[in-house]
């Protein structure tokens, strides 16, 4: 019994690190530490872990409302990282949200001050921004959202 049990386990983690791979994945986690679940029927979540950063990602498909989120603390610059993240995932809309200090939000690049995103130009992949909003947290914390959707091609 003991025996099926671990077969099991190591078809399942090898389905875990093949999807992590083929759905590009890995690329946004490169040098990174990986530990991937595959779920049944469907999901999956990953953790990753790189010197002092994180990266996390969990999906859950479903008919009707999918739902993919991407969160990490690296300092890539957003220019580079956030079209990354989209042409792995291909949503039609998103939401970022950016939570830092006052002088986390001087020394860092801010991604939700990009009105359009261009993904990929040649097959059409640009999203333009929606929404932003801001709320002050504490009193040092600021948490910001943009929602992002698609611009439809013709």
């Amino acid at each position: 019994m003991e025996y099926q049990h671990t077969k099991k386990l190591d078809r399942h983690k090898m389905i875990s690190s093949e999807m992590t791979v083929k759905s590009g994945i890995e690329a946004l986690c490169p040098d990174a530490l990986l530990d991937a679940q595959a779920f049944e029927p469907c999901g999956y979540s990953m953790n990753a872990i790189a010197g002092a950063s994180y990266t996390t990602i969990h999906i859950t498909p479903e008919s009707g409302s999918s739902y993919a989120s991407f969160e990490t603390n690296r300092k890539l610059g957003a220019a580079k990282l956030i079209p990354q993240v989209l042409k792995t995932f291909r949503p039609k809309r998103f939401v970022m949200t950016l939570m830092a200090d006052e002088l986390g939000l001087m020394d860092y690049e801010n991604p939700l001050k990009m009105s359009t995103i261009n993904v990929d130009a040649k097959n059409k992949m640009i999203f333009k921004r929606n929404s932003l909003a801001s709320i002050q947290v504490e009193d040092d914390c600021c948490c910001m959202m943009g929602n992002w959707n698609m611009v439809p091609t013709r």
